[in-house]
């Protein structure tokens, strides 16, 4: 499977490969049967799967003033998933923010703490299954908390997270995400080894 990207200010597509840095700006996609793992920082790692498209609106870091130092104080990233499905494993640094934030067509989500959940966006919804830690969903002016184990679905008349072990399509959900966090931490350890300055970002 293929899985390309159009940076900023291009108007071709180019192929995905190891050595490519995403910008901002940046659009992902994926075709039939292409998958791509995307360490956008060492703490924010996501599988984007088949027939997926990803826009990058933000990714910044904010360093300590101090030039001995070089501490990072905070980590933001703020995605689009317009299509398909992504994957995502994010974990709270010590010592410093770390902020993710993904809209959808239908709704956004965002993580301050660590946590590991699916996304899916399709057929005029979203889909959020939550397999550790919490999230927060900002839907049609509300604000919801979902939980490890619960997954929703919306836009839905009824809002209210339902639990992943009483639906068959959650259950897929949470362990297709258990064999991906594999994966994504050998990338996060396989980037520490090409970059060691990946741990500064």
């Amino acid at each position: 499977g293929t899985a390309e990207v159009r940076q900023k200010g291009h108007s071709e597509f180019d192929r995905i490969t190891p050595a490519t840095l995403l910008q901002v700006g940046a659009l992902v996609r994926t075709g039939t049967s292409g998958t791509v793992n995307l360490a956008f920082f060492l703490n924010t790692l996501a599988s984007l799967s088949e027939k997926s498209e990803l826009q990058i609106d933000d990714l910044a870091v904010t360093k300590d003033g101090n030039a001995m130092r070089n501490d990072v104080r905070s980590r933001m990233v703020r995605l689009l998933l317009l299509r398909g499905t992504m994957q995502v494993s994010f974990n709270r640094l010590p010592d410093s923010e770390s902020d993710l934030a993904i809209k959808t067509p239908q709704g956004a989500l965002s993580a301050n703490s660590d946590c590991i959940f699916l996304i899916n966006v399709g057929e005029g919804k979203t889909r959020v299954t939550c397999v550790y830690g919490m999230l927060a969903l900002h839907i049609e002016r509300a604000d919801f908390l979902i939980e490890a184990g619960y997954f929703q679905e919306f836009p839905s008349s009824d809002l209210s997270p339902k639990a992943a072990a009483e639906d068959a399509q959650a259950q897929r959900d949470v362990m297709s995400m258990i064999e991906t966090e594999h994966q994504l931490q050998e990338l996060a350890r396989h980037q520490r080894l090409l970059k060691p300055d990946f741990l500064d970002r």
